[in-house]
C-alpha cells in the first residue's frame, strides 16, 4: 500500500475551500427562509407619510422575500403639549 503525501500547499487550499463552504452555507436562502415580520410604526402627522413608509417596507420585503405586517400606532393627543395651552 503506497502512502500519499499531502503537500502543505494542497492542505491549505483544501482547508480554505472547506471553510469557505461551511461559512457560506447558513447564508443560502430558500423561498420564504426569513418567514414573517410584524412591525409597529408611529402614525405620522404628515399627510401620505404612512403610504410612503408602507411602500418602502413592501419594496424591502419583496427584495428580501419576507412577509411583513405593518401596524401604525396612533398616539393619544396630549393637551399640555399643544401651542394653544402654552399661553394659559
Amino acid at each position: 500500500m503506497a502512502s500519499r503525501k499531502v503537500s502543505r500547499r494542497r492542505f491549505v487550499a483544501g482547508t480554505a475551500a472547506m471553510s469557505t463552504a461551511l461559512v457560506a452555507a447558513p447564508f443560502v436562502r430558500g423561498a420564504y427562509a426569513a418567514g414573517k415580520l410584524s412591525l409597529g410604526f408611529w402614525d405620522h402627522w404628515v399627510p401620505n407619510a404612512n403610504d410612503a413608509t408602507t411602500a418602502l417596507v413592501n419594496e424591502w420585503a419583496a427584495k428580501e422575500k419576507v412577509e411583513v405586517t405593518l401596524d401604525f400606532i396612533t398616539s393619544p393627543s396630549c393637551r399640555r403639549a399643544t401651542p394653544t395651552s402654552w399661553s394659559r
